[in-house]
């Protein structure tokens, strides 16, 4: 199987060491050691203090984790759950469903991962794009209900979506489920970011609790733990999960057993994780929309719904990777552009998940204001 270069990661792999600030982070502000461990009650400080290092016994996760994790869901068991790194989850599950020749549609932007796995087994994708609107994102439905078929084998998703933080509506995810149950098809989300809407009536169920044919992989990059590299993939099939298991013994065999307990840790208190990372969050939300307010001229800002991301165009003439090139030569700044996305429309990602947001939009201001002093010399 050969695959495209994953743009996003190398970008990071090629600038993370000389770069001092970020921008574009999506995963949330990260906990310490010592933050994890005191959260921790008896039962898991005695399984840390006496870990052994050897495998760990049960190859589909840490039983305690998955149950802590299937109380984030409303139907969901243990047993309903793999663990895997997020990134294998998509992988495997991938490789387990489809087949060259299927067709895949793709809601997009998202994480490249999710298309670029089907175009290297051979799929048809077709890419279900997001629109940019004066008022927010907007999905069409009726591009899916004009484009799915009975050869439609899987329905990619991302809600809440990265990088745009769009969320559909009831009516919209209801529709959207609909079309695909008379298909057949198989729905697929990357729901790391569900439990993060700004406003908590947009809240929508996994698609693991309400869709028959659906898979779901979320992690704890919203809980601060992305480090941990511990992930899961949800799914009432199980034949699927068996199939993924016996897929993962090709790419980690099994899981880390220290992050598993610190996992474990973080998901009985996964309440107080999200409430202090979706703090975070909002209170530079409010701080980015005052910046986006005040540059109105130089860019399009468009409100996002939920998740730790937004996704703002910069405005012609100006070019949205020279200046990725010059933050990043001039200020050590690091910023996501469309490209990352295989996109063409002078977008880029903004993180609003860690607590140095505010000192690091300073340092983008900068930049902004030197754009801003040439454009004011156009106009004379």
């Amino acid at each position: 199987m050969k695959i495209k270069t994953f743009k996003l990661e190398r970008l990071f792999a090629r600038y993370k060491g000389q770069t001092k600030y970020f921008l574009s982070n999506s995963s949330c502000e990260g906990c310490s050691m010592r933050e994890i461990l005191a959260m921790a009650d008896d039962e898991c400080r005695g399984w840390w203090e006496n870990l052994v290092l050897g495998y760990p016994k049960d190859q589909s996760g840490f039983k305690p984790l998955r149950e802590a994790i299937s109380r984030r869901y409303v139907s969901i068991r243990p047993s309903d759950i793999l663990e895997a790194v997020p990134e294998e989850a998509i992988f495997v599950f991938m490789n387990n469903l489809l087949d060259e020749g299927d067709e895949v549609i793709v809601m997009t932007p998202c994480l490249p991962s999710l298309y670029e796995i089907p175009r290297a087994l051979g799929c048809k994708v077709i890419k279900w794009p997001l629109e940019s609107t004066t008022w927010g994102w907007h999905l069409d439905v009726n591009f899916l209900a004009e484009n799915i078929s009975h050869k439609t084998k899987l329905l990619v998703m991302n809600i809440p979506n990265n990088p745009t933080g769009y969320i559909p509506v009831h009516t919209e995810l209801d529709r959207i489920l609909n079309i695909a149950d008379r298909m057949g098809t198989w729905v697929f989300n990357e729901e790391t970011y569900r439990g993060m809407e700004h406003d908590p009536g947009a809240a929508l169920p996994s698609l693991a609790d309400i869709y028959p044919r659906a898979a779901v992989v979320g992690g704890l990059s919203k809980y601060g733990l992305p480090g941990t590299r511990i992930g899961w993939l949800v799914s009432k099939n199980h034949q699927l999960l068996d199939e993924c298991a016996a897929y993962k013994d090709y790419t980690t065999l099994c899981n880390n057993t220290p992050g598993e307990i610190l996992a474990t840790i973080a998901m009985r208190n996964a309440d107080d994780l999200l409430q202090r990372n979706h703090k975070i969050v909002l209170d530079n939300l409010v701080i980015a929309e005052a910046f986006f307010k005040k540059h109105k001229n130089l860019f399009h800002w468009i409100q996002p719904n939920g998740g730790a991301t937004a996704f703002p165009r910069l405005l012609p003439p100006f070019d949205i990777t020279e200046l990725c090139e010059r933050a990043i030569e001039e200020k050590g700044l690091m910023i996501i552009g469309e490209r990352s996305y295989s996109l063409t429309t002078n977008h880029f990602r903004i993180g609003l998940g860690r607590r140095d947001f505010a000192e690091v939009l300073g340092v983008f201001n900068e930049l902004i204001e030197d754009i801003q002093s040439k454009l004011n010399e156009i106009k004379k």
